[in-house]
């Protein structure tokens, strides 16, 4: 794609220049130009600059809209403190033992993530490192063209936020990129999350096994925890919103810090103080009383939103169709749907009931996309519509503030008494999710529309018993379109409702899954908490052995081991007083052994397994039939085990033993055995391989592709 500007300023081209690519073009004062090139585009995502510098304000919009100011791309108030974070994001930017260095930055929604890396990314610039963000392409974009990647002499610093809304198998393939492995350039990775816990621990994990690099993640502190801090940032905010609305300082040091800074919570988060402060301006101009608490300080700004609607509505020239009410409904809309292509946009207007023709749909998305352009009007997010309110934090006070406590039902008042509701919202997310046809396949906004609402019980929990877990417990098929960290996010909730997870239990798939297995983990986990104190103990050695299954599949190899040594106590406790429990304890102990060598304690897994073995041997002399097949399982462990300690000629005798007993199983029912067989045959080569004895080792000699003599264990079912 080639763009040639013919110059004129404010017309989005760039004077006497052509460029080739897709660009991103912005007019800011004086004619200043922002150019934004893509350098690789997937259908999953795109990398592409960083924006180099705040996007432009334009006077008029913050007078209808005050909350674009809120919006970390403008930079509305000047960056502050953070000394500590940028010094040692520097540190790690700059560690030349290091290729590829993947941080996770991570801290709750409004605590200046997006800030701290626009801050980083314009000193990495400075220290002349070429800096790029990676951003989820919406379902159904048209591919772009690209540009090569610029040469870069220091390195590649890659920007990654939301990075725990990626899908799992996205964002590994993103990681594996060829841009970020170049001989001779490091590259570092910064990711940016609400949360770390077990979707880090998971992916933590998949980058120690499958790429030649460092992980680590650091907690980004409440910039205002210290409530003697919170008086100076409130009085920044104030003032530099007020310069941006106009109000003189003198005018601006009248108004008031909020009565409860210093004791409410929620001012810990800069953005709650920026809210106020935006609020308290705001409400100054126009002659109000302040808002008294951070929730009526949201409720003010989505005030003047709904003013800017109905004056869009009114206004002399070119008055937009959309009613005002209409208008908050299409918000509410994207606030849970995130951008999305037209004819997606036409979807969603349909199933959540705003339009029922293409004509309807198009004046609604486009009298919206007036009042909540694409950051980006020239780029590739032009194509798209729906654009949410930002930032997200007020675009979840925006639903929990819209949608009542409990519509027609017995009265249940709403946490912020003379919040401006409107009915309809109470069926809005089930109308947006589920369509006419609760079996129709899951729409394209699904996972943007479940994290949202989970994120948004977490603040607002009349939305969480009203709205979420009533759909999750009526369709709970529903949950597995979420993601892997936002189930982990629903599993955590303090006012969880476990029968919500006891409806989305039986539709967790039973194997491994990419992308849902942390969340599986965290449900399965939250779930034997509750039933560990209800049940019988051979119950309890079953939860455990589940749930550290669950963890092992979650990459939380350290979480698993523990659990499965719980398991392992209840069966030794169990098989003193009832040898009928034997089976269980060889196969609790055959499960350690896997999870103990994927931690690297080989001594003990070999102890752990030997045991099993011995178990199983006494088992089989008694009921062959029975335990043939486990011991050679427990064989096959012990087979790659033992090379780990050496003892190579010991691990090819327990692997032929293993290889004996399948034959005589394949034998009999093939369809069983026949994969378990082929299993330890290829192990058994490996090892003869490993011995020298390489004619015996067939087509697994040198020359041919061989697999590790380790190999992974196969799972175990009691």
């Amino acid at each position: 794609m080639t763009i040639s500007a013919p110059g004129a300023e404010g017309d989005g081209g760039i004077r006497g220049s052509t460029f080739h690519g897709p660009t991103v073009v912005q007019t800011g004062s004086h004619g200043t130009q922002y150019i934004q090139f893509v350098y690789q585009w997937k259908p999953a995502y795109r990398i592409e600059d960083f924006p180099a510098a705040p996007r432009p304000l334009v006077v008029r919009m913050l007078a209808q809209q005050p909350s674009r100011l809120l919006r970390a791309a403008h930079q509305a108030v000047t960056f502050t403190g953070r000394d500590d974070d940028l010094n040692d994001l520097a540190f790690w930017r700059d560690d030349r033992a290091e290729s590829l260095y993947i941080r996770l930055v991570h801290g709750p929604g409004g605590q200046g993530k997006t800030r701290l890396a626009a801050q980083f990314a314009d000193l990495s610039r400075e220290a002349g490192w070429t800096v790029w963000q990676a951003t989820v392409n919406e379902t159904g974009v048209d591919p772009i063209d690209v540009n090569p990647p610029p040469e870069t002499a220091t390195g590649i610093l890659l920007v990654i936020d939301y990075a725990e809304r990626w899908p799992t198998p996205d964002l590994h393939k993103l990681l594996q990129e060829p841009l970020l492995h170049r001989s001779g350039i490091p590259a570092r990775v910064l990711l940016l999350s609400r949360p770390a816990g077990i979707w880090w621990e998971n992916l933590e994990a998949w980058i120690g096994d499958n790429l030649d690099a460092r992980a680590e993640a650091h907690p980004l502190l409440p910039l205002a925890a210290d409530p003697s801090a919170r008086a100076a940032l409130f009085r920044q905010a104030r003032d530099r919103f007020a310069h941006h609305l106009g109000l003189s300082p003198g005018e601006a040091h009248r108004i008031s810090l909020p009565p409860d800074l210093d004791s409410d919570g929620d001012y810990a988060q800069i953005l709650t103080i920026h809210i106020a402060a935006l609020a308290a301006v705001d409400v100054h101009l126009h002659h109000g009383p302040a808002p008294a608490n951070p929730a009526r300080a949201s409720a003010y700004l989505l005030k003047r939103e709904r003013a800017h609607w109905n004056t869009l509505h009114q206004r002399a020239s070119k008055p937009l169709s959309t009613t005002p009410e209409a208008m908050g409904r299409a918000v509410l809309t994207a606030t849970l749907t995130r951008p999305l292509t037209r004819a997606h946009g036409h979807s969603a207007l349909n199933r959540i009931g705003l339009a029922d023709s293409t004509a309807a749909a198009n004046t609604l998305l486009d009298d919206h996309r007036d009042c909540y352009p694409p950051p980006h009007a020239d780029s590739a997010r032009a194509v798209t519509v729906l654009e949410p309110l930002y930032p997200d934090r007020l675009g979840e006070d925006f639903i929990g503030l819209t949608t009542p406590a409990d519509p027609g039902g017995p009265g249940i008042p709403h946490p912020v008494p003379g919040a401006v509701t409107d009915d309809w919202a109470h069926h809005a997310a089930a109308r947006l999710l589920l369509g006419h046809h609760t079996t129709s396949a899951p729409a394209p906004w699904t996972r943007d529309a479940l994290t949202v609402l989970i994120e948004t019980a977490r603040r607002w929990p009349h939305i969480a018993t009203g709205q979420l877990y009533p759909l999750l417990k009526n369709h709970p098929e529903l949950a597995l379109q979420a993601g892997g960290t936002a189930l982990a996010t629903l599993a955590g909730l303090g006012t969880l409702d476990l029968t919500v997870l006891e409806a989305i239990e039986p539709h967790l798939p039973d194997g491994r899954h990419a992308d849902l297995d942390i969340g599986i983990a965290a449900i399965t986990a939250r779930l034997a908490r509750h039933r560990l104190a209800i049940h019988d103990p051979a119950t309890h050695a079953h939860i455990y052995q589940n749930l550290a299954e669950r963890q092992s599949y979650a990459g939380l190899r350290n979480e698993a081991l523990a659990t499965g040594q719980e398991s392992l106590r209840v069966w030794r406790h169990l098989t003193r007083t009832d040898p009928a429990r034997l089976p269980d304890l060889a196969t609790s102990l055959s499960i350690l052994g896997g999870y103990l060598s994927d931690v690297g304690r080989w001594d003990e897994a070999l102890t752990a397994t030997e045991e099993a073995v011995e178990i199983r041997r006494r088992l089989v002399e008694d009921n062959p039939t029975a335990h043939e097949a486990d011991l050679a399982l427990s064989l096959s462990n012990l087979g790659g085990y033992l090379p780990a300690v050496g003892r190579w000629s010991e691990a090819l005798t327990a692997t032929e033993e293993a290889v004996e007993i399948y034959r005589r199983l394949v034998a009999a029912v093939p369809t069983r055995f026949f994969s378990p067989l082929c299993d330890v045959l290829s192990l058994q080569a490996n090892l003869l391989v490993d011995l020298g004895r390489l004619q015996e080792a067939g087509p697994s000699g040198p020359g041919s592709q061989r697999t590790p003599s380790f190999p992974a264990r196969r799972n175990e079912h009691p």
